[in-house]
Formats: C-alpha cells, structure tokens, sequence
C-alpha cells in the first residue's frame, strides 16, 4: 500500500442556514483511510481536521448528527448517524479514533457508507441534505466511480479535499457537480493545518448552498422566465431534446436524462399556444419519440418521457441533427408563425459522423442549440454542435445533470430570448 499522496474526500448529509455556527439540522458522515501508507503522525492530522470541522457545527440528535466509518481493506462503522448526543462525545471520540493499517478500497467504503450508514435505521432522516467525510492516501484499490454515483444518486453530496499528490481526475470523478466548488486540494500535510478554517468554511458554504439554493433557485427561475416569456415571446417558444441512445449510456445514466428533461419541462407553461416539447434520441439511427404536437400538457410530456426506453448502439451525432431539420420545419407550418425554436443535445462521447455542417444548418435554420457533454464528450464537437462557448456544458456524470437544469433555463430567459425573437 505505497501511495505518495494524501485525499481528503468529503461527503456530507446537511440541512444548514448561516454559516457552520448557523447549520441546525444535519447529517455528515465521515469516512476514514486508516491504510498502513498514512501513517500514525498524518492520521493524527486528520483526527485534527476532522474536529476542526465538527467544531463548527451544532451537533445534536435534533441538530448536526455525525457518523463515523474508518476502512483499508474492510470498512467498519465505529459511530452511525444516531451515536452521538452531542458535540463533546464526538470530539473525544475523534481525539482517539482507532487507526489500523491494511490497504485502500475506497470504493468499498463509499458503498457501505450508502448501505449500512446513510440509513433510516441508523439515524438518517428524511428532509435533510445528505452529504459523508472519505479520508484516503491516494488513488483508490478499486473503482470508485460507480460507487460515488450510487451514492449521489440516494441525495449525499460529495466533496473532494486532496492532499499533496492526490489524483484530480479520481476527485473530480468522485465529487459532486461542479467539481471547481466541491474538490479542494492541499499541497502537503504541512499546509493542511493552517487550511482547516479555511477548508471548514469553503466546505459549509457548499453544503449550505446545496441545502437552501434549489427550492429558490427553481422559484426563481420559474418566476423569471414566466415573466421573460410573457413579455418578450407571448409565451411562446419550441423545445426539441436529442438524447444520445448508445451502448456507452446504462440504464440508471439513461433514467437521468429523462429526469433532467421532466425537471425542466415543469419550469414552463406548456400547451399548444404555449410551449410546446418533443423529444427524439439516437444511436446508430435516430428516432423521433414524439413531436411538438403530440402532447398538449406537462403531464402526458412527462408521461411519454418516462416511457422511453433504452435500446443502446452507435453515437452518430451528425445523422441525428440532420434528422431534427425536418421537425423544426414543420414547427413553423403547425403554429402557422415563428416562434423562438431551441434545441437540447445530450451526449456521452464523440459522434461516428460529422457534426459541424448538420449543426450549422440547424442553427441557420433558426434553432438555437445547447450541447451538453457527459463523460467522454468531446469538448470541439459541443462546439461545433452549439456553435457558440456559452451553450455547451459539460459534467463529469449523468447523475449531475440536475444540477445544470437551471443554469441553461437561465441563459435561454435572459440572453438568447431577444435573439430568437428577432429571427
């Protein structure tokens, strides 16, 4: 177990208003490498950083609740979320918090943290943010990529805290979406004291915009595009989405688009003189799943897409924007006038055909198009798909899709709504 870097993984289950002081109903998990590679003076480091950040909270049975779980080859729970009263039984558990040596399965242990700690029988709570504390010496003996998605998806966001060498692409793969405010990285153990209040206070601004942002921000969004639209298209406007169907998607990644595309139907006002949604896919060939005028309301749009299936194959990108031509032709025709047309593009990896020319006389056609990029997408084809920097995201995992639903219905209330008005 010969690892030169440090990690310092972070994942919290938190409800917080204020900062740390402020945070009154949580549940955080720690998660700690006791591998042989730490060492007994660098684990002693870590007790501090962990009591550093538990002293900042208020930790309760009706507040801040605090799990731990330590592990190298096995993981075990030494305190589950209903454990601890209260802050000074979990200081002085810290203060002398078993370590033992053995290897590194990160992975393992993020998938009991998910199964036996962040569990209704073991103190979790229902309403509150989930988030846990993973403490590692360097990169993982197993895969901690699946694990980490498995366990975002139950609602535990992740944080990523690096020390010395760590591997930024495992961080990054391992945390919450966007990694720039959930994966945080210390040169060395020497600097990671003097980080702590810092580290403490980037960490519960985190957690505390996760906890209280997304009912506002939906709020927000919701109220600031009803009025946009109001105003500017008459509340009008065609959405088409194109979600990649291939073999390199599985089924929970594929259940994820289509919880990304039901949250945002239900921003607008849909109906026939409204705005209308449809919604194609692709592989190999693409495929038309139901036009703009198929459904008239947000409960049959939602209905249909959770009926669509996976069937898997090929990514050819090209093919499928040259086949949305036709259908945004026939937008016009059904509405009898222009209205502002958009198209959303999801994908996981770089298309079998070209992409540049279908896309450019998409665009030239009216449609305003948003490429999304997942996984292995290639940043030069969400270019040329988007035609324009501002329309293409990307995100490491199809489970952080949620979490750019709002930052594209922001860009398509604000900026491009005057755009596609003048088309």
């Amino acid at each position: 177990d010969q690892k030169p870097a440090f990690t310092l993984f972070i994942c919290v289950a938190l409800i917080q208003i204020g900062d740390c002081k402020g945070a009154t109903v949580a549940d955080i998990v720690f998660i700690v490498d006791e591998s042989t590679s730490i060492g007994n003076k660098n684990f002693q480091l870590v007790r501090s950083f962990l009591s550093s950040i538990v002293s900042g909270l208020e930790v309760g049975l009706t507040n801040v609740r605090v799990g731990i779980a330590t592990y190298n080859d096995t993981t075990t729970a030494r305190a589950y979320l209903n454990t601890f009263h209260d802050k000074e039984e979990i200081l002085q558990f810290i203060k002398n918090l078993p370590y033992n040596r053995g290897g590194t399965k990160t992975g393992a242990a993020l998938d009991f943290a998910r199964k036996e700690i962040f569990i209704e029988q073991k103190g979790r709570r229902k309403g509150v943010q989930q988030v846990a504390v993973v403490i590692t010496d360097g990169e993982s003996q197993d895969d901690v990529t699946d694990q980490a998605k498995l366990l975002r998806r139950t609602g535990v966001t992740v944080f990523a805290v690096g020390i010395q060498n760590a591997s930024k692409p495992e961080l990054d793969m391992m945390a919450s979406h966007p990694p720039e405010r959930h994966v945080f990285i210390v040169k060395n153990f020497t600097n990671l004291r003097p980080m702590q209040q810092l580290i403490r206070k980037m960490l519960c601004r985190n957690i505390i915009d996760s906890a209280i942002r997304p009912e506002t921000d939906i709020s927000d969004v919701k109220e600031g595009c009803t009025s946009f639209v109001f105003l500017l298209w008459k509340d009008e406007a065609d959405f088409f989405f194109l979600i990649d169907d291939s073999g390199s998607i599985d089924n929970e990644d594929f259940y994820d688009m289509k919880k990304f595309i039901n949250e945002f139907l239900h921003t607008f006002r849909i109906g026939p003189q409204y705005i209308r949604m449809g919604l194609a896919k692709y592989a190999d060939l693409p495929s038309l799943e139901f036009d703009l005028t198929t459904h008239t309301d947000a409960k049959s749009i939602e209905e249909a897409v959770e009926k669509v299936t996976h069937e898997g194959g090929g990514t050819m990108t090209g093919a499928a924007l040259s086949f949305m031509k036709a259908y945004f032709n026939r937008s016009m025709v059904s509405r009898g006038h222009r209205v502002p047309e958009y198209l959303i593009v999801i994908t996981d990896g770089k298309s079998a055909d070209n992409v540049k020319t279908p896309a450019e006389e998409l665009r030239a056609q009216g449609a305003t198009i948003y490429a999304v990029g997942v996984k292995n997408a290639s940043s030069t084809e969400l270019l040329q798909i988007a035609g324009d920097p501002k329309r293409t995201v990307f995100v490491g995992n199809f489970d952080a899709l949620k979490s750019i639903n709002k930052g594209i219905i922001t860009d398509i209330c604000t900026s491009d709504g005057k755009e596609n008005e003048l088309r």
